[in-house]
């Protein structure tokens, strides 16, 4: 195996080429924890308004699976 070193010229253009690379991930992870906020905010919407509309549609009076409009008529089915 030959190893050899990169000449002043290759070395810069290695050294442009990771400086770009690093740029660029940099402007991911930026942009990927702004969209992780969004989700979070989001999520904690959706969970804020279920337990909204639980509430809303939670009844003391009777237990969930009973009707509103009492037994089924005994003659029809």
């Amino acid at each position: 195996m030959r190893i050899t070193l990169l000449t002043p010229d290759q070395a810069r253009t290695v050294g442009a080429a990771l400086q770009r690379i690093a740029a660029w991930w940099r402007r991911l992870r930026a942009q990927l924890t702004a969209l992780a906020k969004q989700v979070a905010q989001a999520a904690r919407h959706a969970a804020s308004l279920a337990a909204s509309v639980t509430r809303a549609w939670a009844r003391a009076d009777r237990p969930a699976w009973a009707s509103p409009y009492g037994p089924a008529p005994k003659g029809h089915r």
